[in-house]
């Protein structure tokens, strides 16, 4: 009895602090936008095929995180996982405190902003509703404090909230949007 007592105090306790095992939750790219604009990358990569050691990686993958943490005079990168009990399928997850450090620490220019603050340009043709339906850029609605999201990586991308709106490089499952990486994918959540 004091064993499942001792269980349920521990799974309540994960679910009050938030605690997701995102390592065993993705088995894919994976980007999750958090509602307070940090996010979570899951990265799966084979290196099977590679002379690259568990400690090889792991050692590396602590140094560029540390420079880039050092050129910021701040952490705002932290890896959070890394599991290589498996090399054919390594799974790292990395936290970035906004999208400014993952851009920073990818080399990337990808958007996460207010709906408000993306320039018109880049919200340029035809995205698929919620429902389904086709809808022109200028006709978008229900936008008051939704976010953006732009960016051209392959991956899946998981939202806090529903996902409004969504353009041609996106296709949206069960919840997941999944970006081909061919172009600059929208997706506008709230």
């Amino acid at each position: 009895m004091k064993k499942i007592f001792l269980l349920c105090m521990i799974s309540m306790l994960a679910v009050l602090t938030g605690c997701t095992n995102y390592a065993e939750e993705y088995d894919k790219n994976t980007l999750v936008i958090k509602g307070n604009g940090s996010i979570v990358e899951i990265a799966v990569e084979d290196f099977s095929e590679s002379s690259v050691t568990d400690m090889d990686l792991t050692a590396y993958i602590e140094k560029q995180i540390t420079e880039y943490n050092n050129s910021q005079d701040k952490d705002v990168v932290e890896n959070d996982t890394l599991i290589t009990e498996d090399m054919s399928k390594v799974k790292l997850v990395l936290k970035y405190k906004d999208i400014d450090a993952y851009n920073g620490f990818n080399l990337l220019e990808c958007t996460l902003a207010d709906f408000t603050e993306v320039d018109e340009e880049d919200l340029k043709g035809t995205f698929t509703s919620a429902e389904g339906k086709s809808v022109k850029a200028g006709k978008l609605e229900n936008t008051a404090k939704a976010t953006v999201l732009i960016m051209s990586e392959k991956t899946d991308v998981v939202v806090n909230g529903d996902i409004l709106y969504y353009n041609k490089e996106v296709s949206v499952k069960d919840g997941v949007a999944t970006t081909t990486g061919k172009g600059d994918a929208i997706i506008i959540f709230k």
